[in-house]
């Protein structure tokens, strides 16, 4: 007899929709690890971040019916999860601006002194970044410089390079074309190479 773990999310999800509550959970069962991380990784927060994943799940369970199938269910529950993450990040920075403990431009240029050939003069950039991550030296300074990157280009930049989601469903999850992110992607990383210089001049290799 098959079981709901070997039924597809497809499948699953129609049973949602005509009130299966075992089916949603099994849903939620499969995707609790990525969207807890993936709030992690935007609040660094693990009370928060299980906060998301409730919130999440509460809200999945109570639109499952309006789920179209114009992308797949991961990202549909994916976007749910990071508009929940983004809105308490939102309110996280804004208690801190309140308090003048962080200021943080989040419009669609960079800053000007991020001239291209100075990025282009500093030691060479990883191709996967994320892989600085295992190096503890380094990692509350690659925390600390991705809280201070613009939204647009962070969220971008943990999608791809933290989650390892590909450009055509982070294009998805975010409602934008593949080029916008790939843009947003590569102006998250001139940014964020930006202010880990000072770490490079230290004599990490970033």
């Amino acid at each position: 007899m098959t079981t709901k773990n070997k039924i597809d999310d497809t499948q699953l999800v129609e049973l949602a929709k005509n009130g299966d509550t075992k089916a949603f959970e099994t849903l939620i069962k499969r995707y609790e690890d990525r969207i807890y991380s993936l709030a992690y990784r935007i609040l660094q927060d693990k009370e928060e971040a299980y906060d998301v994943l409730q919130e999440t799940a509460i809200s999945a369970f109570k639109n499952i019916k309006r789920f179209k199938g114009e992308s797949t269910f991961s990202t549909w529950i994916t976007r749910i999860a990071l508009n929940f993450a983004l809105m308490r990040k939102r309110k996280q920075k804004s208690l801190l601006k309140s308090a003048q403990l962080l200021q943080v431009e989040d419009d669609d240029k960079l800053p000007e002194k991020l001239e291209t050939e100075k990025l282009q003069a500093t030691v060479d950039w990883s191709d996967n970044p994320s892989l600085t991550f295992e190096r503890e030296e380094l990692k509350e300074a690659l925390y600390d410089s991705l809280n201070k990157l613009p939204e647009k280009y962070r969220t971008v930049f943990i999608l791809k390079e933290l989650e390892g989601r590909s450009v055509e469903e982070i294009s998805k999850i975010l409602g934008i074309s593949q080029s916008a992110t790939k843009t947003r992607l590569h102006r998250g990383r001139m940014y964020l190479r930006w202010l880990l210089e000072k770490y490079v001049t230290q004599g990490y290799q970033v």
